[in-house]
């Protein structure tokens, strides 16, 4: 196509929003309650996640090494440690400290004092990068001289992995459906348009227009259908999710975490968005065109 009949074809992709504005409102309604929905479950996903962050950073293993341990075998162990892949920190805990921290959480501190830090053992305090590889890290370092004992709780990690790629799933899943409900509806409200001009469709046809020509101003159309429902659904989900943070926010609190700020992922929101509205829009465009062209043995081959 040139530029000026480009121009032209774009331009009655415009129009066509307005002309048809009814039925451009009600897919607009449609594809921003799926795209809020979208961003809401996004959203729900995302607080998730940050709290179990927390909760694999409190996931801590403890390495207590052996009594009759040299200063250097000791270091040589934190070295080997430091060196484990999925290991992401690995702090020194000297019995001194141990016994001290003891005393200070114990009730009866003054039971206490006439004990020696000798009674207990130096330690590493290592955490792990991928919780999916916790067993397997453990069984690494149970393996490594100079090791007394190994404290970890591997089912709390097992339940977190657990967790995580359910909610994983479930916003996959969902997004998934809203993605094939929208494009459905899109698609039907495009068809709805294609009919209503039917009669253009097919003058244009009869002079010899191709596939592509027909095809751009009703693309136009879907794309900026998208467009504005992205628009649309940034600014609802924004004040959506201030609301809710009212309720929710003291239990974040509660559970040791912050919720994460929607201004922080504003430009990953209208990205999603955008991009999900102006596929919706271009694929139920061209399936609902593509429909009428073959039912009405409009198709030519060369486009």
């Amino acid at each position: 196509m040139k530029g000026m009949s480009l121009g032209y074809l774009t331009r009655e992709g415009f129009k066509n929003i307005w002309v048809n504005r009814f039925l451009s409102v009600a897919t607009i309604l449609v594809l921003v309650a799926c795209l809020v929905i979208v961003g809401t479950g996004s959203l729900i996903f995302l607080n998730i996640s940050s709290l179990l962050d927390l909760i694999e950073g409190q996931n801590i293993v403890m390495v207590y090494v052996e009594d009759e341990a040299t200063e250097y075998e000791t270091e040589s162990l934190g070295l080997q440690l430091e060196g484990l892949s999925n290991v992401k920190t690995v702090e020194f805990v000297s019995r001194e400290e141990a016994f001290e921290k003891q005393k200070d959480e114990f009730e009866n501190a003054a039971l206490l004092d006439g004990l020696s830090p000798e009674i207990l053992p130096d330690a590493y305090r290592v955490t792990v990068d991928d919780l999916a590889l916790f067993d397997a890290t453990v069984d690494k370092i149970k393996a490594l001289e100079s090791v007394l004992r190994v404290r970890e709780n591997s089912d709390l990690a097992s339940k977190v992995e657990t967790l995580r790629s359910a909610v994983s799933y479930i916003s996959l899943g969902v997004i998934a459906i809203l993605f094939f409900v929208s494009m459905f509806i899109v698609s039907n409200t495009i068809r709805i348009t294609i009919y209503n001009r039917r009669l253009e469709i097919s003058i244009m046809k009869a002079v010899g227009a191709t596939n592509s020509f027909i095809r751009w101003p009703f693309l136009v159309e879907g794309m900026l259908l998208g467009v504005i429902s992205a628009v649309i659904s940034l600014g609802l989900e924004y004040l959506v999710y201030s609301i809710a943070l009212i309720w929710f926010a003291d239990m974040m609190d509660i559970l040791g975490g912050k919720p994460v700020e929607f201004l922080d992922y504003i430009w990953f929101f209208f990205a999603i968005f955008a991009f999900i509205g102006v596929v919706i829009g271009t694929i139920g465009s061209l399936i609902s065109l593509n429909k009428y062209l073959k039912e009405h043995n409009n198709v030519v081959e060369n486009d």
